[in-house]
């Protein structure tokens, strides 16, 4: 059965998103979006949290539903009692449609529909993230009848529904170039298939060329889609994409290396679709470290997460992963009173607005604050000039009191994905780049 894709569309909007700015930035921006406004992405994860797949969420990450019996073209079917059961994904009032993402007028509002899958929340309980493999096409506990979705290996609410996968939409491409998703680089980019190694586009000739390789495109080659070719001074020919120039750089070692970001400013990797990322924040390039996200002043942020068992290296590029509904679990109850005298809370304006890996989340004083792929984010006092990670790499262990002043219940034990996560305490860990 085949998945119900959606657009990864992902554009640079570079500016955080209100009530007044609800339509896409893309339409200003060269790179498409992936997400409007109110719609989120969540990475599902198995236990061993590996990356299984992406799916649409609504403002606060809950699985957004397509109905079979509507089909691709916009047609609505689920109205009266099975309206009530899957009510609509409305889009705010002044919503634009663009590119795959497309209203439907209903009840004097606007549903949002994907590639043309009306889009629907779920007014019951939701099964959750769980990998369904185990059970069978169906299963369920403590009596709760489930179905399982085979094109994504999670349950579904009931059969028929599946929830909305993120797939970004095939392009068309040359034979030697291939999309991957780019944490680090907040989209999905070009790589190169057989190393993985980034692509990017310079608008001037590279500052030294010996660090720089051209993409070549073979004699036989044609353009396709948004990809040319250009004619070198040796005459050998290079592919560009949206008329830029093609290059891979030679000092990036690993996949998802940037390190080409530093070596000359016109340099920008060659993104298909980018994803939503707050003003106030950026992914910057630390020497001998990686890429690491920073907040305007260039200081390092750091994610709060449960503590729990984890085995291989923390420190390599990827090894530090969490789950999105662990995280969404502690969200800002995990640092308050004294904790905020070491971490404060990177804040997110009062009229933000969630959008791809990015939500605001409240916090008990009344402001909002940042979290990504689930987890609230924070900068550490200690640190105080770019570059410096004394936060990083911290346990926090708490214990309770008589008076009960300490929620422990945010910490461990009986996660909300359903995981035994060990001890109660934190771990403070710059954020992760993972898919």
């Amino acid at each position: 059965m085949k998945h119900f894709t959606t657009l990864a569309g992902l554009g640079a909007l570079g500016v955080s998103l209100t009530a007044s700015a609800m339509a896409f930035a893309a339409a200003k921006s060269e790179v498409p979006t992936s997400t409007p406004a109110g719609v989120t992405l969540v990475d599902v994860l198995n236990p061993s949290e590996q990356f299984l797949w992406r799916r649409l969420g609504d403002a606060e990450g809950k699985p957004l539903y397509t109905f079979d019996a509507d089909g691709t073209t916009g047609k609505v079917t689920c109205l009266d009692a099975c309206a009530k059961e899957f009510p609509a994904y409305y889009a705010s009032a002044n919503a634009v449609a663009q590119g795959e993402w497309t209203l439907i007028a209903r009840d004097g509002q606007k549903q949002w529909a994907y590639q043309g899958r009306p889009l629907y929340t779920y007014s019951g309980k939701d099964p959750g993230d769980r990998p369904a493999g185990r059970r069978g096409a169906k299963g369920g506990k403590l009596g709760e009848e489930v179905y399982m979705d085979p094109s994504s290996s999670v349950y579904s609410p009931k059969e028929g529904w599946r929830r909305a996968a993120f797939i970004p939409e095939d392009i068309k491409m040359p034979s030697g170039i291939t999309m991957k998703s780019l944490a680090t680089a907040n989209g999905y980019g070009f790589v190169l298939p057989s190393t993985g190694m980034v692509m990017y586009t310079l608008k001037t000739a590279p500052k030294n060329a010996t660090s720089w390789t051209p993409v070549y495109a073979p004699g036989a080659a044609a353009p396709i889609g948004d990809f040319s070719i250009m004619t070198r001074e040796d005459g050998k020919r290079q592919w560009a994409y949206k008329g830029d120039r093609l290059y891979t750089f030679n000092d990036d070692y690993s996949s998802g290396d940037i390190n080409g970001l530093v070596a000359q400013k016109d340099a920008q990797v060659a993104l298909a679709y980018k994803h939503f990322q707050p003003a106030n924040l950026k992914v910057d390039v630390l020497a001998l470290r990686g890429p690491i996200m920073v907040n305007d002043k260039g200081l390092s942020v750091y994610i709060q997460s449960r503590f729990h068992t984890q085995y291989g290296g923390r420190e390599t590029r990827g090894g530090f992963r969490y789950t999105y509904a662990d995280a969404k679990g502690v969200g800002g109850r995990g640092c308050v009173a004294a904790c905020l005298k070491t971490w404060q809370p990177v804040a997110a304006p009062a009229n933000a607005q969630a959008s791809g890996f990015w939500e605001p989340i409240a916090r008990a004083d009344g402001t909002k604050q940042w979290s990504y792929k689930g987890g609230a984010l924070y900068t550490y006092v200690a640190d105080k000039k770019p570059g410096d990670i004394g936060g990083n790499n911290r346990h926090d262990i708490l214990y309770g009191d008589k008076e009960g002043t300490v929620d422990l219940s945010v910490t461990g034990g009986n996660s909300t994905d359903g995981r035994d996560n060990a001890g109660s305490g934190f771990y403070w860990h710059l954020v992760g780049f993972f898919n």
